[in-house]
This record gives structure tokens, C-alpha cells and sequence, in this order.
């Protein structure tokens, strides 16, 4: 199996098998896959095997945990391989060769059309696996990137010279038809209807299957009839409704929505569709699947988000405890923004949102004791005057008035509470150590982002301004956890403490 290393496996009786995977190499190289069932049709019937492509994911859609711990790297063809053999080696009473339906989903973890090892895969399964039930199936959010698109003009070749009359499936992930809602969803530049519309022309021959066009909408919104009607060819696609089962990523973002019978809105646009002439499945909530938390990411996000937690030299990092004066402390929140957070900002951070739920609780914990709580922003009002080195290092700078600089709503900042600075530190706007000395602080909590750069700048400079400072290390994220745990690391050598949240609530008495 190619050194892959299961490091836990979770079953859902009669509906699917949830595989977390450790596969040889450096850096992050968890991966889940799954062996399941479709809702109702027996395994003997039809049988499921979904793979990842990518460890984590680069899309980031707002509803995955797929991405909620931001993207790590893409599989190699025998990494997706090798997650198939191991599904059909755990299960001997089922034989490949003479089952009627063996379906290969490219659509755990991760976005396909960036990954070209998938092509690569798909190429080398006819190979592996030479019956007649094979039938790969791939889902894309249809990414409008030169890779992407080079990627969908090659599946086309591939589609037709391995798996023509109807053995393959391919979906787009489009999830919302309003232009702005898809965008706030699918947090990166995607395929407009047209688009897609004109590549299932080409991509569909006589015999093959319709492509899949997947809706999950938030709760309220509703499909465009007429759009869908006048851009997409009933005989060339068919739509499927889903519902947003809660996810750790959905449920922060608001955009959970759970139903067993569909809503009467979108009982009434199915019909309408039907009556246009498009078949349209409509695909529940299962009380099975989300109390398994089966949905893409779970298992391996809960995972890494415990990994991230308990970090590496963890000893090292805790051997410190030092006096804290709770009765002088402030909590101090570092840059959480919309420039990180927004998923529609393109320098958003999906490992933010873990970091972002714990900042609240924080948050909450202070106001109730009646503690302050100070924030920072990182925005330039004019880059060319004040932007110093940032404005040279970083090819794009957050402009002052912007969503991105903007405090997350959820955390509730107050007027008077919000700093801006320019530059990586917090004091580097003299005004932050002024107010804390004013309220008589000596003593700070401290989280935000990015861990490795403003983090770590204002841990540093608190330091030598003679506060006595926590770092809560679930409270603040990187773009690499290997960033992340060496900034930890390297903060509780010298300048902090570094604890977890719910500690540091037990500490404070919150």
C-alpha cells in the first residue's frame, strides 16, 4: 500500500467505512477516503469507493471541512491508487471483477482539476482494475485557472479513450446560481454557467452520461429557473439538490441547512425543472451520515485540529509557567479580519476558522469578567506612503475602509476597541501600549493571525514592553502547520506561554 498507514477507521453501519490515512513523506500527508453505499441501492448492487486528490484542499468552499485546515500538497497517482486497493482488500466478499456498478468517486478531499496525478490515475485504472463494472467518477468546482481548464481539456481525451458509452460521471460543483452566492460559497475565481455549458456540449458524446450539475443551497436561497433553463441543455445535464449538512465549516459560516423532505421552494423549482425537461435528483440529509460525521474532511480535519493542538516538543512548549495577573490581563486579538477570513478575499485562510471559533470563546470569556479586549487591523491607508517594506514583500496590501480590514463581525468588536497598524507588531501603533497602560494591563492573552508573522511580532515586542503574555494555540493559525508549530515553538523559548484555550479559560475562571 505503498507505506500508507491507517491510523483510524470509523464505521456507520449500512452506510459507509471512513478511512484516515497517513501516507510516507514529509510535511502533512493525512488523507481520507471512503467505502460506501448510495442511500437505499445494496452494496452488492452498487458499490462506492470515494478517494481524495489532494491533502487538504485549495478551494476552501465554506461549507467543507475539506479545507478547514487550509491545503497541503497534492496525491500522486499511486497515493489515489493505493486508497482503492486498500477499500477493496477490506472487503473479500466483494469481487471487483464480476460486480455490476464499481464506482470510483475523485471527490473526498480536495479540487481534481488541480491536481494532474488525477489524470494520471484515471488513466492507469482501466489498467488495475479491467471489469466491466468500473466507472470513475470525477467532481470539480471548475476552477478558472490555466491549469484547470488545461486539466478538463485532457479529462475529455481521457473520457473518450477509456471509459466512452456512459461509464463515466463527471459533476460540477456549482452550488448556487446567483452569481454573488457562488462566489461567497466557492471562495476562488470558477467557470461562469456559460462556461460550463459549453464544455458538456463538447465533452458529452451519444451514449455517454449527463454531467451532473450539484446545487447545495443555504437556507432561503433558490434555484434560477429561467437561467438554468436558458443556459444549460436538458439532454446534455441533469440537476441534483443537496442539503448543507453540518460541518464544522458550515456551521461557523452560518450555512448549515438540514432537511429530510425538501423545502417547499425547492419542491417547486424541481418541478419546474422536470417540466423543462431535466431530471433532477433530489438527495436528503441522512441522520446516519451526520451523526458519523461523514461529510468530506470531518474525520481528518477533527484530526489535524487535535494534532495542531498537542503540536510537536509539547513538553518544551509547557515545561514554562509563569506568574499571571489575571486581575491585570487583557485579551488581545490580532488582525482577525476579513483580508483571512472572507472566503471571496483572496488572501483568505481557511485554517483561520478553527483559530477564529476559539478567539470568540475568548472573547466572551473576557467580557463576561469585565476584562478588556483590544484588536488589531492590518490596513494601509495609502501603500505607497505607508507601506514600507510590506508594500515590497507582499505583492498585495489591505486598504483602510475595505471588508478586509475589517474586524470579523462574529467577534463583536466595540467602538474604540479596533487598532490599525501598517507594519507586523501591534505596538507598532504606539496607541495599543498606551490604552493598555492606561486600563492598567500587565498582562496579556493573545491571538489572531498569522501565528509566524504578526503573532509572533507583537508576542516579541510585548515582551521587551514588560508584559507577561499567553499565546492560545488554537487561537491562531498559519498558512503551514509547520509554520505555525515552529513560531509556537520558538514564542515559548522566550517570550510566552503557550496554552490551549479551554486552559486558559480554566485559568482565568471563564
Amino acid at each position: 500500500m505503498n507505506g500508507m498507514k491507517i491510523i483510524e477507521r470509523r464505521e456507520v453501519p449500512g452506510l459507509a467505512g471512513l478511512y484516515l490515512a497517513e501516507l510516507p513523506g514529509e510535511g502533512m500527508r493525512m488523507v481520507e477516503f471512503v467505502d460506501t453505499v448510495e442511500p437505499g441501492v445494496a452494496k452488492e448492487k452498487k458499490w462506492v469507493l470515494m478517494i481524495s486528490t489532494q491533502f487538504g484542499c485549495a478551494v476552501g468552499c465554506r461549507m467543507c471541512d475539506a479545507g478547514a485546515m487550509g491545503f497541503h500538497g497534492n496525491l500522486t497517482a499511486g497515493e489515489m491508487l493505493a486508497q482503492v486497493r486498500k477499500v477493496l482488500l477490506d472487503n473479500p466478499g466483494l469481487d471487483p471483477a464480476v460486480h455490476p456498478k464499481l464506482k470510483i468517486h475523485f471527490a473526498r478531499m480536495g479540487e481534481p482539476a488541480l491536481n494532474p496525478e488525477v489524470l494520471e490515475a484515471l488513466r492507469l485504472l482501466p489498467s488495475e482494475l479491467p471489469y466491466p463494472g468500473l466507472m470513475p467518477s470525477l467532481s470539480t468546482v471548475a476552477p478558472k485557472t490555466p491549469e484547470a481548464e488545461a486539466f478538463l481539456e485532457r479529462l475529455i481525451d481521457i473520457k473518450n479513450a477509456y471509459y466512452g458509452g456512459g461509464r463515466f460521471q463527471l459533476q460540477f460543483s456549482v452550488h448556487a446560481t446567483a452569481p454573488a452566492l457562488r462566489k461567497k460559497i466557492v471562495p476562488i475565481p470558477v467557470w461562469s454557467p456559460a462556461e460550463i455549458a459549453a464544455y458538456g456540449a463538447r465533452f458529452v458524446r451519444a451514449g455517454d452520461r449527463k454531467i451532473t450539475l450539484n446545487f447545495a443551497l443555504p437556507e432561503g436561497e433558490r434555484l434560477d429557473i429561467e437561467e438554468l433553463k436558458r443556459t444549460f441543455a436538458p439532454s446534455l445535464f441533469l440537476i441534483k439538490v443537496t442539503p448543507v449538512n453540518p460541518t464544522y465549516t458550515a456551521d461557523l459560516s452560518g450555512s448549515s441547512y438540514v432537511w429530510s423532505n425538501p423545502p417547499a421552494g425547492l419542491s417547486g423549482d424541481a418541478a419546474a425543472l422536470k417540466a423543462a425537461g431535466f431530471d433532477v435528483i433530489i438527495s436528503p440529509s441522512s441522520k446516519e451520515e451526520i451523526e458519523g460525521e461523514t461529510s468530506c474532511g470531518q474525520l481528518w480535519a477533527a484530526r489535524l485540529k487535535q494534532r495542531a493542538a498537542e503540536g510537536t516538543g509539547k513538553k518544551s512548549r509547557r515545561a514554562r509557567t509563569l506568574p499571571f495577573n489575571w486581575e491585570r490581563a487583557a485579551l488581545l486579538l490580532v488582525d482577525m479580519q476579513g483580508l483571512f477570513i472572507d472566503p471571496a478575499s483572496p488572501a483568505y485562510m481557511p485554517q483561520a476558522l478553527p483559530a477564529l471559533a476559539n478567539a470568540v470563546r475568548l472573547a466572551l470569556s473576557f467580557r463576561g469578567r469585565g476584562l478588556p479586549v483590544l484588536f488589531t487591523a492590518h490596513a494601509h491607508k495609502d501603500p505607497a506612503s505607508d507601506g514600507g517594506l510590506m508594500a515590497l514583500w507582499w505583492k498585495r496590501t489591505c486598504l483602510a475602509g475595505t471588508p478586509e480590514a475589517e474586524v470579523a463581525p462574529v467577534l463583536g468588536a466595540l467602538e474604540g476597541e479596533v487598532f490599525l497598524k501598517c507594519r507586523y507588531s501591534a505596538f507598532t501603533n504606539v496607541r495599543v501600549a498606551e490604552r493598555l497602560k492606561t486600563l492598567g494591563v500587565d498582562s496579556l492573552v493573545i491571538a489572531g493571525l498569522k501565528t509566524n508573522l504578526c503573532v509572533e511580532s507583537t508576542v516579541r515586542d510585548a515582551f521587551d514592553l514588560g508584559f507577561m503574555c499567553i499565546v492560545a494555540e488554537d487561537a491562531v493559525a498559519a498558512r503551514s502547520r509547520e509554520l505555525h508549530l515552529a513560531s509556537l515553538a520558538g514564542m515559548a523559548e522566550g517570550f510566552a506561554m503557550v496554552r490551549a484555550t479551554d486552559e486558559i479559560l480554566r485559568g482565568s475562571g471563564g
